[in-house]
């Protein structure tokens, strides 16, 4: 049974129940005459509500078809016609029984059902005036005009009907269409989605909301955000490192409606395109120190040198060294300044990061205070093999100089599963705050007394034009560790 036939024949049997039982008590009190016996009508009655009960059952347990549905309104006003026949007539109060049945087929299957209920009430009526004639006060020509009258409004009520069914079906489907349409955006849409209840619990939650939050529904809001939440918006950077944005506004029944967002890759992004920024403007800087410095550096390098050669001494020999550190840092700023030219070879990665490693471990600086442990499979990839060796050696000396009383630095090369190469370096150094963190590849950023803060600046250069990225988080137990991942097939040079 449809829902709508299911609605019909429950408010179908509860008014025909209260007419009929109104109209017994009018009957058996004597205020209304019947045409013939009274028990007559009273057995009318029983059987019209017996045929209520088992159309009303027959539709539950069977596929209410659209024949079911007219014979069913033919039945109804089969009935109604014979009550009417037994209280009055043509006139009696019991005809305006049709009217429903002609609603009910408008509600059921639209304007043509209801046409067809009016001509069977039409019928109905009719044999109900040729079988009992004109009452006693009534005229035959008042007969006609009556129930020509009364024809005409079954057919105005149809139409009437129909053109209401018609545009509530039209604008139920509308509203169904809607209503689709606004549950797939919510379901489907990047952003997370949250309703509250007026008292601040989840009573929704959208699958974007619940990658994000976990399952928040019957949490109360406070609980699942830590923001300004008396804000229409804010920020949450969360624990792991996360970066949402979340708007609110308010509900008709008192709720509200959150929608966050992750903006994490976003953010990412932007401090990416600073950061490009800032190397032009360490280009700009560098063309200036080349012009001005490097030229003058090289006329006083050679007069010390020369100074040196006659006449050695220890104070001469710190001003060269001096000029020659200077002459390096010169030379870091015009490296950071240039994009990386890259000349890619098929390479062993896990050879080449060996064989830095065994040659840091060599470095005088660090012998006997930091040991490398080297976990390097063959893992091949198109890379340009001096570009890496600089960028693995970075990260050995920035971990080198994280650990002031030694350490062990722990260095592996494996294929991750989607086919790239990554390359990890861990320490167990002082490690690196989660505000730091963010900041740790831009370049001049430093936290080492004398350090430039280009080192890891070009590392995250050289990593990004090999199409590779780099993250960086706190290792287990203390220290800092640095993932690079390069492409298995390198795009572009």
């Amino acid at each position: 049974m449809t829902p709508r036939l299911q609605r019909y024949s429950i408010l179908r049997f509860v008014v025909a129940l209260a007419i009929l039982v109104s109209a017994m008590v009018l009957v058996a009190t004597g205020g209304w005459d019947v045409r013939g016996s009274t028990s007559t009508f009273f057995r009318l009655v029983a059987g019209q509500l017996l045929v209520l009960v088992l159309t009303t059952l027959w539709a539950r347990r069977n596929r209410a078809s659209a024949v079911f549905i007219y014979v069913q309104l033919a039945v109804d006003v089969a009935g109604a016609s014979l009550l009417a026949a037994w209280t009055g007539g043509a006139g009696s109060l019991l005809t305006f029984l049709y009217f429903p049945t002609i609603a009910a087929g408008a509600y059921l299957l639209g304007r043509n059902a209801a046409l067809a209920a009016a001509g069977f009430s039409t019928v109905g009526l009719l044999s109900v005036a040729i079988w009992t004639g004109p009452g006693a006060e009534s005229s035959l020509e008042l007969l006609y005009w009556e129930t020509g009258f009364r024809v005409l409004s079954y057919f105005l009520v149809a139409i009437l009907a129909g053109q209401l069914a018609a545009s509530l079906e039209v604008a139920g489907a509308e509203l169904r269409a809607q209503r689709i349409a606004s549950e797939t955006v919510i379901e489907r849409v990047r952003a997370g989605v949250l309703t509250t209840d007026r008292h601040d619990l989840v009573v929704d939650i959208n699958p974007s909301g619940r990658l994000l939050v976990g399952e928040a529904a019957g949490r109360r809001l406070a609980d699942v955000f830590a923001g300004a939440m008396h804000h229409r918006s804010w920020e949450e950077l969360r624990p792991d490192g996360r970066r949402w944005v979340c708007s609110q506004a308010a509900m008709p029944d008192g709720g509200r409606v959150v929608v966050v967002e992750d903006v994490t890759e976003l953010w990412a992004m932007r401090e990416r395109a600073q950061r490009d920024e800032q190397f032009v403007a360490v280009g700009k800087l560098s063309a200036g120190l080349a012009h001005e410095i490097r030229n003058p550096l090289a006329a006083l390098s050679g007069t010390l040198q020369l100074i040196h050669e006659d006449r050695p001494s220890r104070e001469v020999q710190v001003a060269l060294r001096e000029a020659e550190r200077l002459n390096r840092l010169v030379e870091d700023f015009l490296e950071a300044a240039r994009e990386p030219t890259l000349r890619r070879v098929p390479s062993d990665v896990g050879a080449l990061v060996r064989g830095c490693a065994e040659a840091f471990q060599s470095d005088p600086r660090y012998l006997g205070k930091v040991e490398v442990e080297i976990e390097a499979d063959a893992a091949h990839a198109e890379v340009d093999p001096d570009r890496i060796r600089q960028v693995v050696w970075n990260l050995l000396l920035n971990a080198a100089q994280s650990m002031p009383e030694g350490g062990t630095i722990s260095l592996r090369v494996r294929r991750a599963e989607d086919g790239s190469t990554g390359i990890e370096v861990a320490d167990r150094g002082v490690g690196i705050a989660a505000e730091e963190r963010r900041r740790i590849f831009d370049p001049f950023y430093t936290r080492r007394s004398g350090g430039t803060g280009l080192g890891l600046a070009l590392v995250d250069q050289v990593v990004r034009g090999h199409g590779g990225t780099i993250e960086v988080s706190p290792r287990d137990g203390g220290g800092t560790e640095f993932r690079l991942f390069l492409p298995a097939a390198a795009t572009g040079s």
